[in-house]
């Protein structure tokens, strides 16, 4: 199985895209903040990494470039609301994979319920 690690400081969507990628037959752990994502990669192997940007703390642009300075090879999928060409290509200059743009608001995150 293949293992993901979710970093989304948004509990509520953190559990949403756990939830689904677990349901497409992925093993997601979720961690809320790249301190606890820095912990949990130390004890488990991810084949990917899937990050938000604008965090608390550490942000998405540091947690990257902290993961290639040690692992230049693991995938790294930036999940953001931001679509704006500078936060891409910092985002990519820092040795990203992808990047997913979310269009989603917050009225239509309330009305989905977590099973």
């Amino acid at each position: 199985m293949i293992n993901i690690l979710v970093l989304e400081d948004d509990e509520n969507l953190n559990k949403i895209v756990c939830s689904y990628l677990s349901k497409s037959g992925f093993n997601a752990v979720g961690c809320l903040d790249a301190e606890e994502a820095f912990d949990t990669m130390y004890n488990n192997m991810f084949e990917l990494i899937i990050s938000d940007i604008m965090m608390p703390g550490i942000d998405g642009f540091e947690f990257a470039r902290t993961i290639r300075r040690v692992n230049k090879t693991i995938p790294i999928l930036f999940m953001s609301a931001r679509d704006d060409l500078p936060a891409k290509q910092k985002g990519f200059q820092l040795g990203i994979d992808d990047y997913m743009v979310l269009k989603i608001s917050v009225g239509k995150l309330k009305k989905i319920k977590i099973r």
